[in-house]
């Protein structure tokens, strides 16, 4: 399956990277980036590895990164159209502006 990224999953990546680089830990943001890589990869062969978000219109998919991240994610069609990377330790509720209910 091909992989599409949006701008918003884009943009959470280089926002979360950019936050351990200010931390100055230049090696965890690298890590974050090749690992959260890794998983989105890994959904071309396995798209329905992801658990499903319950509540959520749209069949969302949610793979974890690490303890942390999750890749919030849909097939479509023949796609995997990843919508965002998610920082868990955010306010739960933050989600529904990018996940409708």
């Amino acid at each position: 399956m091909e992989i599409v990224w949006t701008a918003e999953a884009e943009r959470h990546v280089s926002a979360l990277a950019d936050s351990f680089l200010q931390a100055g830990d230049a090696r965890a943001a690298g890590d974050f980036v090749r690992k959260t890589m890794d998983v989105v990869g890994r959904l071309a062969d396995a798209p329905y590895a992801g658990q499903r978000l319950a509540g959520r219109r749209g069949a969302y998919r949610a793979v974890s990164v690490d303890l942390w991240f999750k890749v919030i994610y849909r097939v479509v069609s023949h796609k995997v159209v990843v919508i965002a990377i998610w920082d868990c330790r955010r306010e739960p509720l933050d989600l529904t502006a990018l996940v409708p209910r």
